[in-house]
């Protein structure tokens, strides 16, 4: 990642010099749900921002930074899709159920009890796109929800007011948590080995960009919980991470269906659009709490996989292929091979280049030579 996300909010100075002057305004409370969606063969690649306030009476925008160039286009409000099935459950992990509706929010319950408001986010309006020039690695972008976005959640009431936004992952933002590393094997192999480094950042205050640093530091939020799921497929296995698990778990495919894809699945599609997210995992962290907010937070994993090297591997086979005719009709005309023999010399060619692919060769010269230096040893020895 080539820096670190932030988030920051400005004041609404009307509602704070009309707060009561014996008492300090209350800082905005904050939980953040991060969900990394990474699956080339699902076509799946974006981040789901979840935004958790209360206490944000005093809230007048809210910024979002993130430290590459983005479009506008790229952003996909996402509390219409929540609502579809039993989306709300999987994404809250409890059963939460929808109550009253506006077309601008619904209202949530759980147990009988209000849980959270989540609001519509018209993202040609209730969003502003604004270029970052001075990052440490090139040009950002920040993203404002609007003070009428914001004066829509104070005035939902004093309860959790919730927002989800999705950041489509393409073009240069495809890297932008990510990075690969493809292992430097001999060329004729049928895989290679990928090494896969995922990464994400937010608050970190020493990677901020200098139009962005005092502005954030001033105004953060009170961060109560991260919730961080990594998704990945079932092919790239976990080699480190930062800190230790929560919970690991496969992908709940009927649960998850509509949710990734936007939209309902029709019962024709139902079946496809579960074969392919039954091979998704969910790499769960959290951290934070009431009693212990967080400032900044930072989560590090490294997944491996197999490539496979067909180009070079099948190149290798019809070389071999080549030089086995080539030796037919050479053998025949100088050393007699015929029909009967030609097999023989075709297994022996194979044998030679399957140990020269796998470094057998390397290792029987090697025993070749320790017993040679054991048996001048001995001689030296015994030698009057």
């Amino acid at each position: 990642m080539n820096g670190t996300l932030a988030i920051w909010y400005e004041p609404d100075e009307y509602n704070h010099s009309t707060a009561p002057v014996d008492r300090d305004p209350q800082q905005p409370n904050l939980e953040i749900h991060f969900n990394l969606w990474r699956d080339n063969p699902s076509k799946t690649n974006f981040l789901d921002i979840g935004l958790r306030l209360s206490e944000i009476q005093l809230v007048k925008r809210i910024y979002l930074y993130f430290p590459i160039s983005l479009q506008l286009n790229q952003f996909q409000d996402l509390s219409a899709v929540m609502a579809y099935g039993q989306t709300l459950d999987a994404v809250f992990n409890m059963v939460v159920e929808v109550g009253s509706k506006t077309d601008l929010r619904y209202e949530t319950t759980t147990n009988g009890e209000p849980f959270v408001t989540v609001h519509k986010v018209n993202v040609g309006e209730d969003l502003i796109l604004t270029p970052v020039e001075d990052g440490l690695k090139g040009p950002g972008s920040t993203i404002t929800l609007a003070e009428a976005m914001c004066t829509r959640l104070r005035d939902a009431g004093p309860g959790p007011q919730y927002i989800r936004l999705r950041l489509h992952l393409a073009g240069k933002t495809q890297s932008l948590f990510t990075q690969e590393i493809i292992g430097q094997e001999k060329v004729f192999v049928s895989s290679s080995q990928r090494l896969e480094l995922t990464e994400l950042r937010l608050n970190e205050q020493r990677s901020f960009p200098h139009s962005i640093a005092k502005r954030a530091s001033a105004n953060a939020f009170k961060i109560v919980r991260v919730h961080y799921f990594l998704i990945r497929e079932l092919g790239h296995a976990l080699v480190t991470q930062h800190a230790p698990l929560r919970k690991v778990r496969r992908l709940e495919a009927k649960l998850w269906a509509s949710y990734l894809r936007g939209r309902e699945i029709a019962a024709r599609d139902a079946a496809e659009e579960e074969r392919l997210l039954s091979r998704l995992i969910i790499y769960h962290w959290r951290e934070g709490s009431k009693e212990d907010p967080i400032q900044d937070f930072t989560a590090f994993a490294s997944f491996q996989a197999s490539t496979p090297g067909l180009l070079f591997y099948m190149i290798g086979v019809i070389l071999l292929g080549a030089i086995g005719s080539a030796l037919n009709d050479w053998g025949k005309s100088y050393w007699g091979v015929t029909e009967t023999t030609l097999p023989y010399w075709c297994g022996g060619l194979a044998i030679l280049w399957a140990i020269a692919r796998t470094g057998v060769w390397g290792w029987l010269e090697a025993g070749a030579g320790r017993f040679r230096r054991v048996c001048a040893r001995t001689i030296k020895r015994f030698s009057p």
